[in-house]
């Protein structure tokens, strides 16, 4: 489901939006292995931007339907890093849901918190309109006008609330890897009623202090960290508004 009542045919790496998180060290050498389902239709490939080559991996790992692809790779760069299918046309690849995020941490790691949470924003074209039931078809001319029927976190309208909502405890710090997947669409990253202790400017090594809010570009990510003082519900927006009430991206931390 993409809303309520709402069914979309995602495509994804390995059935979710976003796809895993993949954790590794600097200086670490990954062997990464692709697999495309004999029932695909198209041929994909991977493009990880924590990878420095052709492609980010795209060259290496191109799969048409029932084969399996490998590389490797050297984790150089510390940061957090988008990856997402590179196969033409890409944007309509990453409309459909192909996109996740690699996190290469520094050799001694980054500062101990109590809670992590991954969230990914993206947007999605739909023939009907927002919350129209049924299947809804991707719509390519939506996607080129960059005029999007949903904006919304981790793949669904409500993926993040009620009982899917993110939790912590007063006194406990939380970090929050934050991405856009896009394909068009940059992102107001805010929590309301909370500051950023710190955040990780576009997913790198430099930390600003005291951030409300902080923008992320279509293909980035950033890192905040911040601690629950007082007990109660807090929301998680695009603060391009509109998209939060009318689009879908919001969620919650309780």
């Amino acid at each position: 489901q993409l809303a309520d009542g709402v069914d979309y045919t995602f495509w994804t790496f390995g059935g979710t939006v976003p796809g895993s998180f993949i954790r590794v060290r600097q200086g670490d050498e990954v062997e990464f292995h692709l697999q495309n389902h004999p029932d695909n239709k198209m041929p994909h490939n991977i493009d990880l931007h924590a990878v420095t080559g052709p492609g980010g991996g795209a060259a290496s790992s191109f799969t048409a339907p029932g084969h399996e692809s490998q590389f490797s790779f050297r984790a150089l760069n510390p940061g957090l890093y988008v990856y997402h299918c590179a196969t033409a046309p890409v944007p309509m690849h990453v409309a459909n849901g192909m996109y996740g995020l690699i996190l290469v941490e520094p050799p001694g790691g980054l500062p101990k918190v109590d809670k992590e949470y991954y969230v990914v924003q993206g947007d999605f074209y739909t023939v009907g309109k927002y919350r129209e039931k049924g299947l809804q078809p991707f719509d390519m001319q939506k996607g080129i006008d960059e005029n999007p029927t949903y904006v919304v976190f981790n793949g669904s309208e409500g993926a993040l609330v009620g009982d899917k909502a993110l939790t912590a405890k007063v006194g406990e710090k939380v970090r929050i890897y934050f991405a856009v997947g896009g394909p068009n669409m940059s992102s107001s990253f805010h929590v309301i009623g909370e500051i950023f202790d710190h955040v990780y400017q576009e997913g790198g090594s430099e930390t600003q202090e005291n951030v409300q809010t902080t923008m992320v570009p279509a293909g980035g990510s950033t890192i905040v960290d911040f601690t629950v003082n007082v007990p109660g519900t807090y929301i998680l927006v695009d603060h391009a508004l509109f998209r939060a009430f009318n689009k879908g991206a919001v969620g919650m931390l309780k």
